[in-house]
């Protein structure tokens, strides 16, 4: 592969810009990539460490952002379930890690429905 997938010191490459300006410059993939982290942060909560999504963040995520992918993202119960679903760990938070599981997932249903794999 040859390039390094670690993080650049910050201002290298970057010249100051935020991630938002970067994607905008990057591949179609790039750009996805940036907008479903992007996507993340936007809802996250926490301004000590790790941000998480409580649950009423991450209802807003599944209705303003998977809307056409979750046939049932308006419906509170719906959404709560997929809430303890995705909750791993069991502490009432989204954490990174636990929506990119879900990212995984979607991933795949798409990856069946219109690959027919």
């Amino acid at each position: 592969m040859g390039q390094s997938l670690q993080p650049e010191p910050s201002g290298e490459r970057s010249g100051g810009r935020k991630p938002a300006e970067m994607a905008e410059e990057g591949s179609e993939l790039e750009r996805g990539l940036h907008a479903i982290v992007d996507s993340f942060y936007r809802y996250a909560e926490g301004s000590e460490g790790p941000k998480e999504l409580d649950q009423a963040a991450f209802q807003t995520l599944l209705s303003n952002e998977l809307s056409h992918q979750l046939t049932n993202s308006e419906d509170r119960k719906a959404a709560l379930d997929m809430f303890k679903t995705v909750d791993a760990n069991n502490d009432q938070k989204i954490s990174f890690n636990e929506y990119w599981d879900l990212i995984v997932e979607i991933c795949r249903v798409i990856r069946r429905s219109h690959y027919n794999e």
